[in-house]
């Protein structure tokens, strides 16, 4: 696996020695980090529990096309190349069978008390941040929830509560944000969070994860329940469409005793009033036929259904998670110590670290700060992180400004 940019003659060349399986990068072609973060993660769990390197490989890619946040992830997942392009990569790399569970149940069993506090104290270090749920399968609902939440998601882990038990309590939650604050991410890794509590979250049996496409035509609101349907045929609750099939009843039906936790991410993407209108109509009878469906909805404004539904605001990190999140994805710094020390040297009043960019309290330094990293608003600290040059972080560092 020759995980770099630019590395498609060193794949060949590999090839050409004789490896039966390499994976690298198209020649011209540079890759994202967060691409090649996520195909890793899926490319070797995938290997680990004893599928074919084929498999492997597609499972990488999905993974890299189903990554929030990351611009055009069709063109990101095709540059990854599997060779020799006419070689047999329908072979485990590991001679073991495929491992359905992990630990299995006979180890679950015989582990003992100190050990499985010791894993439920390992998990707990996560809560919120979906990098190593690929691993924690032992109480997984399901294999592929959602798609995987961005690298470094932090600073919401009371607003996934907030969510999370609204959710249970209620059956129609929408998630409202600006755009770039990080609704689509939070909702991924709610999924993410259920999906590892399965004997926990009893209301809850099955997760599906819609994100809106761009509208079709016709006279039902397909940028949401065409690919709605096509999740359902996927995870084997319904059969794919025939002629005369209406799309509605046929999920009301496989949906009526299902106890299942619908997200439909991107509601902003309804194309005008007619669609918006014919969507809540499609929610209040999918909410009459059914018994145990919960919704989530993210968007950036309501669509206005009275019915039952509980509106939550998402607003943007705090002044420390800001400071956090830009330490983590600056592109210059490569050590746990060095982000340590720019936070340090920000972040010079602890008090000031929870308040947001909207509160009275903030001096003007903390302000003039706020708006350098992004204002809170995740998609800008990461424009922000991306683009600072080295000399305006070393000034950001000694002198607080640039």
């Amino acid at each position: 696996f020759v995980s770099a940019c630019h590395s498609g003659l060193a794949g060949e060349t590999f090839a050409s020695a004789g490896v039966p399986h390499v994976v690298c990068c198209q020649q011209e072609s540079e890759l994202k980090d967060a691409a090649a973060l996520a195909f890793t993660r899926q490319f070797y769990l995938a290997l680990a529990v004893g599928r074919t390197v084929q498999a492997a490989f597609d499972q990488g890619c999905k993974a890299v096309r189903a990554t929030p946040n990351l611009k055009d992830p069709e063109k990101e997942m095709e540059k990854f190349v599997l060779l020799p392009k006419d070689g047999n990569h329908d072979v485990p790399v590991f001679n073991a069978r495929s491992v359905p569970e992990w630990p299995s149940r006979r180890l679950k069993e015989t582990k003992s008390r100190s050990q499985r506090r010791l894993l439920r104290g390992t998990r707990s270090m996560y809560f919120g941040i979906a990098r190593n749920s690929e691993l924690s399968v032992r109480n997984m609902m399901q294999e592929d929830p959602s798609p995987t939440p961005p690298q470094f998601f932090l600073g919401r882990e009371i607003d996934m509560y907030n969510v999370l038990r609204l959710i249970l309590d209620r059956r129609l939650v929408s998630l409202l944000s600006e755009p770039g604050v990080g609704c689509s991410s939070l909702a991924c890794a709610l999924c993410h969070y259920i999906n590892e509590r399965r004997n926990t979250i009893v209301l809850i049996d099955k997760i599906i994860f819609v994100r809106a496409k761009q509208k079709r035509s016709g006279g039902r609101p397909g940028s949401l329940l065409d690919p709605f349907y096509d999740k359902l045929v996927e995870e084997g609750l319904a059969r794919p469409l025939e002629d005369g099939d209406d799309i509605e009843n046929m999920i009301f039906r496989c949906l009526k005793n299902v106890k299942a936790f619908v997200v439909f991410d991107g509601t902003n993407h309804l194309g005008g009033n007619e669609e918006v209108q014919d969507f809540s109509l499609f929610l209040s009878d999918l909410f009459r036929e059914t018994q145990n469906v919960r919704v989530l909805l993210t968007g950036h404004k309501s669509l206005g259904i009275a019915s039952g539904e509980h509106q939550y605001p998402l607003g943007p990190l705090n002044f420390g998670n800001t400071v956090r999140l830009f330490a983590n994805l600056c592109p210059h710094l490569h050590t746990p110590r060095e982000r340590e020390d720019l936070f340090s040297s920000i972040v010079i009043d602890w008090e000031k670290a929870p308040l947001s960019s909207t509160d009275r309290g903030l001096d003007l330094r903390t302000r003039h700060l706020f708006g350098l990293l992004g204002d809170g608003v995740p998609s800008r600290i990461e424009t922000a992180a991306y683009l600072i040059s080295r000399e305006d972080l070393r000034n950001l560092e000694s002198t607080g400004d640039i």
